[in-house]
């Protein structure tokens, strides 16, 4: 398999679809995460039937759009354990004595 330009493309935009799902779950923004997921979903469905040819209610078309939504809730999962996480490693310092 060889990287075409187009592939790279549509790595990085996945990528950075994906980021913005783990950003939202980290600040537990659920209204901008079902945001994300809306463009993630038209992206894919804009690229299947435009890039693709596919048709809408194919079932490779639809396999590929549920498994955006198990992406981007994998992704906002992943972001609001870190941001858990982080939170409580945050509430958990111990105040310098010298202070």
């Amino acid at each position: 398999m060889t990287l075409t330009p187009t592939l790279v493309a549509l790595l990085a935009v996945f990528a950075l679809w994906l980021i913005a799902c783990i950003w939202t779950g980290f600040r537990a923004r659920v209204l901008w995460f079902f945001v994300v997921l809306a463009v993630g979903l038209s992206l894919n469905a804009i690229w299947m039937v435009f890039g693709l040819d596919a048709r809408v209610f194919e079932p490779h078309a639809l396999l590929a759009q549920v498994s955006v939504v198990l992406y981007a809730v994998g992704g906002f999962g992943l972001g609001w354990l870190a941001g858990r996480v982080a939170k409580r490693w945050r509430e958990s310092r111990v105040d310098d004595p010298r202070s």
